[in-house]
């Protein structure tokens, strides 16, 4: 079966003219599609920034830079909604997501609060609870929250390229199989329904890697949307079972981030050289 890898990888093309691009993302209006901002870590301590970790003042500068330029954020319900064809496609609209449940992720909350910003908690609920992640009291407050919502990114959160979902359902790790990939859908989302007391309707893949009957598995669960960290826009009349997440790579300036919310693609930086565009590595 086919193995889709969500993980963006540098590609090699240099971008030109930053400032000017994030200039006409501002003046434009944003209605090709909708971008979907996939966080991790927001760190407070002096951590060098990259893929999964960015820091909080950069962070917040993204928060005001989306409010001054008019950007609605959206809650996954009313993205789902668009991506169905339901509703319309809302002029400058984004949706904002965490994965993993780093306890460190919390410290986007007064940031999200003071601008009034929707965002989704992405939980690992066995092996992502407590010490470095956030405790049950964490995620029941978030979900209580009018602003934020909690979702499924399974049990365990199984990353090894050699040891993961995919390989478990193909039966190329000893011990594993489809059941035990069916088991890290199903418990997770009793497991979260348990403690958020509301339904759990949508599934993060660990490190964007699934394939077609792991989604067969994810409907047969229950679950009415599914998340990729595949780079792009979504658009209406999309698919929902396959909804494009971006990357925010922490080390990128503003103008980077203003591009990536016009276009939706991946942008990759360092501070010794010129950001490039990511792109998903081949299937394979």
């Amino acid at each position: 079966m086919r193995l889709v890898r969500g993980r963006a990888l540098a590609a090699a093309a240099l971008l030109a003219g930053a400032g000017a691009g994030a200039a006409a993302a501002a003046r434009e209006p944003a209605t090709a599609g909708i971008p979907v901002l996939m966080y991790h870590e927001i760190a407070t301590d002096g951590r060098a920034p990259g893929e999964t970790v960015i820091a909080l003042d950069q962070f917040e500068a993204q928060m005001r830079w989306l409010a001054e330029n008019g950007y609605r954020t959206l809650s996954m319900a009313e993205l789902v909604a668009v991506v169905a064809g339901r509703a319309p496609m809302p002029p400058h609209a984004v949706v904002l997501n965490f994965d993993d449940g780093w306890k460190n992720a919390l410290n986007a909350v007064p940031v999200l609060e003071r601008y009034r910003m929707k965002a989704s908690f992405w939980i690992i609920a066995g092996k992502g609870i407590g010490d470095d992640y956030m405790t049950w009291s964490d995620v029941e407050s978030l979900a209580r929250h009018p602003g934020f919502e909690v979702e499924s990114h399974t049990m365990t959160h199984p990353w090894d390229p050699a040891d993961n979902l995919v390989t478990w359902i193909e039966n190329k790790v000893p011990g594993r199989n489809a059941e035990n990939a069916r088991a890290e859908l199903v418990d997770s989302k009793r497991e979260l329904e348990r403690h958020v007391k509301r339904p759990v309707n949508y599934l993060a893949w660990p490190c964007g890697w699934y394939n077609e009957a792991l989604v067969r598995l994810a409907v047969d669960a229950g679950y009415r949307a599914l998340m990729t960290a595949e780079a792009g826009l979504n658009v209406r009349h999309g698919d929902v079972l396959r909804i494009k997440r971006t990357f925010i790579d922490g080390s990128c300036g503003l103008d980077d981030f203003a591009m990536t919310v016009r276009d939706g693609r991946y942008r990759v930086c360092d501070r010794d050289r010129a950001p490039t565009l990511g792109r998903a590595a081949p299937s394979r």
